[in-house]
């Protein structure tokens, strides 16, 4: 492959692309654990988990811009990028980032309440329904028990 400068200063702007995708990704997580605050060992694995797939976008830019050759430019594009994307931009869309994450909720709950809402009404149904027939089994019992008290005291003032 033929390395000129044009290519070079390719690659160059797909790295730090590719920082700026480092830096947006950066800021859905940040939002997303702004929302859910997990206890460590779910923290240890989110991040984990979030270094890994940064890692596979670094590897598939990498792929796709300079055929998996390692250079020191693309390092220092891929960290212009995030330095870019978090100093610049991230003070914009951070907070658009949580509106979004805070409506998505919001959006949810709401379909969970609708779906629950029916289920609830029933469940009340229901509730009453049993409610009535626990006092209607009761009734023999409480028959069967007043019998034996009142032929207790029957047999009692013979």
């Amino acid at each position: 492959m033929e390395n000129t400068i044009k290519v070079q200063l390719y690659i160059f702007l797909t790295s730090v692309y590719g920082g700026l995708i480092f830096g947006l990704a950066f800021d859905i997580y940040r939002a997303i654990r702004y929302y859910c605050n997990p206890n460590k060992i779910v923290t240890i694995l989110e991040d984990l988990l979030f270094w890994v797939f940064l890692s596979f976008i670094f590897f598939y830019i990498l792929n796709k811009s300079s055929w998996s050759s390692l250079r020191g430019y693309i390092f220092i594009g891929f960290i212009i990028g995030g330095i870019i994307y978090l100093k610049l931009l991230s003070k914009i869309l951070f907070p658009l980032w949580l509106k979004l994450f805070k409506g998505f909720i919001i959006l949810i709950r709401n379909v969970l309440r609708i779906i629950k809402f029916p289920i609830v009404k029933v469940r009340g149904i229901l509730a009453l329904k049993k409610n009535r027939i626990n006092r209607i089994k009761r009734v023999p019992r409480e028959a069967f028990n007043d019998i034996k008290k009142y032929k207790r005291i029957l047999s009692s003032k013979k």
